[in-house]
């Protein structure tokens, strides 16, 4: 028996796992650790600086480049104020807020591809800092060149558009990477002794809450170190009408740079993380599309995590379209060129909204006692009437409706801080009810089916304003999504998400302990067979 024992253990760690389950964690988990979680909100804070400017001021260098080789309908140069310019696409014409959403419908479908493919792998990786770590310095890298991009010529447009889509796609990467070390926190809450199953997840909730937050908001912290730096470089080196969106591309360059530089700087301090063990001779293509079919099938006994990341997923690409339309509708509405430096200072409160919604609702979540779902509902409302008062601009009587300086700046501030609190809900709630050692898998998951609908949105969005030559149009099919995203919001039952998410560890972590127990006696009775043959050859 004894003998049983001994090879029953290395058994179950050659696998790579532990009969210990989930809540019975030892405390002296690395993820416990203020050191390794420092480390980590020190990596998102690296993300932020280019994040906030592949959102703002890189469509902002696109759209005026366009303004400036552009054409109007009579074919003269373009207005700096208005919507009237269209440029050459492809073989025929397009409007120039439209060109910017065909790109992001171009990049969308390319981040489904490398989704697709990196949430079948990294989960059995056990380089998943390494690819953090280099993703995020790719990010870095790709925003260096833009000081360079000084050009105002269809090549230069074309050059930057390039770069824009290489930011894009490997953003969808760290955002998968970066993701599933969420649970990995959350999972290293010591359990209490004799504390309900209630109890202990409202704690890791509320565990979840504070790193989703805080890791947003250092990566907003980012964002804003950036666009501080731009507001110092449009204020100090000249004016909007005298260097134009230059003050936009040094920006960027620096931007890169930090992004760079901290990502190095966390790399020293982030633990690795050992990936699940990869079936023998199994290919890594192979693999991806395996588990990918083998996710849809879980589906039946996993409906509320799949229920709840395309109520997500829907809500966020409306969020996405909602900004990549409002931040060109700023600088159209109020005039290119003449409202840049306005448009540093609007970037910049953005950030800090955001920062500041995010952060208030960490704080009044565990304090208020109400439920984390019922914040969910309060958000997605705001959302949808925020969509439904940008569709009041398309009728030209109206006076409403995105049309003026106030409403810009009053829904910014309300709008970033509501989504970002509910960025940093999805990702708490989505957290809990994920199974054990499929993290990436199930946060790329997300991103894959994010992009593989996105691409979509933009397109259509961008169709709508080419051919009304309406800016305010693709506020409708928005409105439209949050509602549908509310709907299905309601319908997830989250916890029995958690229940669910629970059991299929333990009955993972029993299936493995049974296979291990099979192996060890099956080795057992082998050396107690080869023993005996032994003792009788002795015997004669």
């Amino acid at each position: 028996m004894e003998q049983s024992k001994k090879l029953k253990d290395p058994t179950i760690e050659e696998v790579g796992y532990s009969s210990t389950s989930v809540d019975e964690q030892d405390n002296d988990s690395p993820w416990a650790k203020k050191s390794i979680y420092r480390a980590w909100l020190l990596l998102c804070y690296s993300t932020g600086p280019v994040a906030s400017m592949s959102r703002t001021y890189v469509p902002a260098v696109i759209q005026s480049i366009a303004t400036e080789v552009g054409r109007n309908s009579k074919g003269g140069r373009c207005e700096r104020r208005g919507n009237d310019c269209y440029i050459d696409f492809g073989v025929g014409k397009v409007h120039s807020t439209s060109f910017v959403l065909y790109l992001k419908a171009i990049y969308t479908s390319l981040e489904g591809l490398i989704s697709i493919f990196l949430m079948g792998i990294a989960d059995y990786s056990n380089y998943r800092k390494i690819l953090l770590i280099g993703s995020i310095t790719l990010f870095g890298i790709f925003a260096l060149p833009f000081a360079a991009f000084t050009g105002k010529n269809y090549s230069t447009l074309k050059t930057i558009s390039v770069f824009y889509a290489l930011m894009s796609v490997i953003d969808s990467v760290y955002q998968i990477l970066e993701g599933s070390y969420i649970p990995l926190f959350m999972r290293a809450v010591p359990k209490k002794q004799d504390e309900v199953e209630e109890a202990r997840n409202t704690r890791v909730l509320q565990r979840g809450s504070v790193v989703s937050v805080m890791g947003l908001f250092l990566g907003n912290c980012g964002g804003l170190t950036a666009l501080l730096i731009g507001i110092i470089i449009s204020y100090g080196r000249g004016g909007p009408m005298e260097d134009g969106y230059h003050n936009f591309l040094l920006a960027i360059t620096i931007a890169g740079c930090v992004t760079v530089v901290f990502s190095i700087i966390s790399a020293f301090y982030i633990p690795s993380v050992k990936g699940k063990p990869k079936p023998e001779g199994e290919i890594l293509l192979f693999l991806t599309a395996r588990r990918f079919v083998t996710l849809l099938k879980n589906i039946q006994k996993y409906p509320n995590a799949f229920l709840y990341c395309v109520s997500w997923v829907i809500w966020n690409v409306s969020f996405s379209n909602f900004m990549s339309v409002f931040v060109l509708l700023f600088r159209s509405t109020l005039g290119i060129g003449n409202s840049d430096s306005e448009y540093t200072v609007y970037t910049f409160m953005s950030y800090i909204t955001a920062s500041l919604g995010s952060i208030a609702w960490m704080l009044l979540y565990p304090q208020c006692g109400i439920k984390i779902k019922t914040w969910g509902y309060g958000f997605l409302i705001f959302s949808a009437f925020t969509n439904f008062w940008g569709c009041l601009g398309i009728r030209k009587s109206i006076s409403i409706g995105f049309k003026n300086r106030w409403e810009f700046w009053l829904f910014e501030v309300f709008y970033s801080g509501s989504s970002s609190a509910m960025r940093s809900l999805n990702r708490t709630v989505y957290s809990s009810l994920l199974p054990e050692g499929d993290e990436a898998q199930y946060f790329g998951l997300e991103i894959m089916l994010g992009v593989a609908t996105g691409w979509i949105g933009s397109l259509v969005n961008a169709a709508i304003q080419d051919r009304t030559n309406n800016d305010r149009f693709p506020f409708l099919p928005n409105c439209i999504l949050v509602l549908i995203s509310l709907v299905l919001y309601s319908l997830t039952d989250t916890e029995q998400g958690m229940r669910d998410a629970k059991k299929l560890v333990e009955d993972s972590i029993q299936i493995r302990d049974d296979q291990a127990l099979d192996q060890t006696e099956g080795l057992s009775a082998s050396f107690d067979h080869n023993e005996e043959n032994s003792n009788k050859s002795l015997c004669k």
